[in-house]
């Protein structure tokens, strides 16, 4: 557990403690208003998706900005329960709860939260329904489907209204429609994205139409749409799209969506100058978590993150940096992967104006059951 030096609000951020992760209001908040924009005249909605920065306070952030379905997206059975404590009381869970513990939780929570999850297979429903009913509650169940990376869901079409028959004649669950997570857009290449967005979901718009001509409504069709959201959320029959990376970014999707910029990143100090072309700094494996890529130097374009040991981070420097960022000096890093990044923290230290305004609690990290 992360145990920060509690600094006095008010305190400039490049004062603050390190290794630190600090999130930019400033900037997050710009994000989200211009996220959520794109869904103000579209027929779906937008469904934030929170597991990506664990922190209810951004979550209250990105509800208050509108043009949402009213309802968040988490990823585990503990996130949910977290969450829900926290005033969110709409939660679809994104993961598959299978195991007859975390169905147990999911239906403990139901008493108090509108909660809706996707299966793939019957015997999933089979566990849901007898846990449900005996529970006394009714779960939310969408039927995920494949769309065409083979992670999960079953295929679009007959096999898909066979499953949803199954959950409409289970006691304790009502079938709600359709999920799937369509990756679209994450290799950045625009010309193909849309069109490959549209041939991707439309299998699943079919299979709703399957659905509704075999006498069940379909009230909601829920897609991934981290990248490629101003397609995915302009398509009829897609009725909400969840997305969780906008508000504060990172390395690799800012390369992907460059009209958002990374606000959380992370504040080192240079604690050895060994040679001319190289500094070390405080923040290693444990607090960058490198393991998909190499965090990025911000306003140093001549120094380079190179390697990594569990506390030492190592920058390369160019023949222009020779000699610069000395013993004590500050460097801002942004990380490839964020989402990896937060499970190192129990707190964003927010900031507004380069200045501290508080410490907001990462309260669902770990909550990976």
């Amino acid at each position: 557990m992360e145990r920060p030096v509690f600094q006095p609000v008010g305190t400039p951020a490049i004062e603050l403690d390190t290794p630190a992760l600090v999130v930019d209001l400033d900037i997050a908040t710009a994000n989200i208003e211009r996220f959520h924009r794109y869904f103000q005249d579209t027929p779906a909605k937008l469904r934030p998706h929170l597991g990506f920065h664990q922190c209810p306070r951004i979550g209250h952030l990105q509800i208050s900005a509108g043009n949402t379905s009213g309802g968040v997206a988490v990823t585990s059975v503990g996130e949910a329960e977290v969450f829900s404590g926290t005033g969110f009381n709409d939660i679809l869970v994104t993961g598959k709860v299978v195991t007859r513990s975390a169905i147990q939780r999911l239906c403990a929570l139901a008493h108090t939260t509108m909660v809706t999850i996707s299966v793939d297979n019957d015997e999933n429903i089979f566990n849901l329904s007898q846990i449900a009913m005996s529970s006394g509650i009714r779960l939310r169940v969408l039927i995920e489907l494949d769309s065409g990376n083979g992670w999960s869901g079953v295929q679009p079409g007959q096999v898909a209204l066979d499953l949803a028959r199954i959950v409409e004649n289970a006691a304790g669950l009502e079938f709600a429609g359709l999920f799937v997570n369509d990756r679209s857009g994450m290799d950045g290449d625009w010309e193909q994205a849309a069109s490959k967005t549209h041939e991707t979901l439309q299998p699943i718009i079919d299979t709703r139409r399957l659905i509704e001509n075999s006498g069940m409504p379909v009230a909601t069709v829920s897609v991934n749409g981290d990248y490629n959201f101003d397609t995915a959320s302009r398509i009829s029959g897609i009725t909400e799209v969840y997305a969780g990376i906008y508000p504060l970014m990172d390395c690799r999707s800012s390369q992907i969506r460059a009209e958002f910029s990374p606000a959380a990143k992370i504040l080192a100090t240079v604690i050895s100058h060994p040679i001319e072309t190289r500094a070390v700094v405080d923040a290693g494996h444990k607090a960058t978590a490198p393991d998909e890529g190499l965090p990025v130097l911000e306003g140093n374009p001549g120094a380079k993150a190179t390697r990594f040991s569990a506390e030492h981070g190592v920058l390369d420097l160019d023949q222009h940096m020779k000699n610069e960022l000395q013993p004590g000096a500050k460097v801002w890093l942004v990380p490839y992967d964020l989402e990896l990044s937060v499970n190192q923290y129990d707190y964003f230290r927010a900031v507004r104006g380069s200045k501290l305004v508080g410490f907001w609690p990462i309260s669902a990290r770990g909550r990976f059951e």
